[in-house]
């Protein structure tokens, strides 16, 4: 289906990116406000998978006081955030299972980037970009121990992936297809026009029970606060 090439960057979309996220994907908007209430007088701020940047710009216009490190493995995605914010945030071409910076922060978040929730109503399943689960607990342990005492981690919550298509503009569809396997699933990211495909990527993402990834978290001594009141983040806060 796909080759280890293939998997777990975007670089394959990165090139339309942006006019997906911005055609219903993602309300940023309702988020940016959610995050600034998980947020409150924090400053410090890591986002988890920047991407082009979409995020710390609506949140750098509500606060521009707040300082923003973008962590990204993807150099196309990044070249978009640079061409966004400029000198407004610091980027950071990492892997997070070697995650290593100089500072620590008050908060951290990712919108879809590195880890979240899925949202199946009754429960919620965390779900992680790093598709091997020993390097998926490398790097949250990085990512912790890049947090003060007290900094929260605000992961956001999704729906249920499944197969769909949706036209974004005149010669343009999205779709996308999703490979259940044991440890999680596969999913296709197409963009088609009228020649016929045009950016195609295919990304493998682990799967857990909320108990096991809360567990886990326990042992970085981050305590779990709960979802936040419009049900679009679960959020942890670092207690030692």
């Amino acid at each position: 289906m796909a080759t280890e090439l293939d998997l777990n960057t975007y670089d394959g979309i990165a090139e339309f990116y942006d006019v997906l996220m911005t055609n219903g994907y993602y309300n940023y908007a309702k988020l940016t406000k959610d995050l600034e209430e998980i947020i409150g007088e924090r400053k410090e701020l890591m986002e988890l998978g920047v991407g082009t940047g979409l995020i710390a710009e609506r949140l750098l216009k509500s606060n521009p006081e707040y300082k923003i490190t973008g962590i990204d493995n993807t150099p196309s995605m990044l070249e978009q955030a640079k061409e966004r914010l400029g000198d407004k945030i610091k980027y950071e071409l990492q892997d997070v299972t070697q995650l290593s910076l100089e500072n620590k922060f008050d908060a951290a978040f990712s919108v879809g980037g590195c880890w979240y929730f899925i949202d199946k109503t009754e429960e919620l399943e965390f779900c992680s970009h790093i598709d091997c689960l020993e390097n998926c607990k490398e790097s949250l342990r990085r990512v912790v121990d890049h947090l003060k005492t007290n900094a929260v981690l605000a992961l956001a919550l999704q729906a249920i992936h499944t197969n769909y298509s949706k036209r974004l503009d005149e010669d343009l569809t999205y779709s996308q297809e999703i490979f259940l396997e044991k440890t999680g699933f596969v999913k296709r990211y197409r963009f088609e026009n009228s020649k016929g495909i045009i950016a195609e990527q295919f990304y493998r993402y682990l799967t857990l029970p909320a108990l096991q990834a809360h567990n886990f978290f326990a042992e970085l001594n981050c305590e779990p606060v709960g979802l936040n009141p419009t049900r679009k983040f679960f959020v942890y806060r670092k207690i030692a």
